[in-house]
């Protein structure tokens, strides 16, 4: 049986609602709500999120006092919920004894 995230799984764990379609494509309108399969979403995390994020921590690592600042006044650039997804990734990662990218 194939397992799905809805749109209000993805929203909580810090995606924008309004870029779910730009992201994993057309999503499965047959239940409630709008849904994605697991196998989608995470091929995507694994394949082209996750490596940007790598990509763009590394290119402001030095700068953590500037990353700290923004998510203490709660400024809302992704940092956190990047930070989130990456860590996912990581841990299936580790899981299927992969190596990151």
């Amino acid at each position: 049986m194939t397992e799905f995230y809805t749109a209000t799984d993805l929203a909580h764990a810090g995606y924008a609602r309004h870029r779910l379609t730009e992201l994993f494509g057309e999503p499965d309108t047959t239940a409630d709500e709008d849904r994605w399969s697991r196998d989608t979403v995470e091929a995507v995390e694994h394949t082209v999120l996750a490596p940007a994020a790598r990509v763009v921590f590394a290119a402001f690592e030095p700068d953590l006092d500037t990353r700290a600042g923004m998510i203490a006044t709660d400024l809302r650039f992704g940092w956190p919920q990047m930070e989130q997804m990456l860590a996912r990734v990581t841990l299936r990662e580790t899981d299927r004894g992969e190596r990151a990218v």
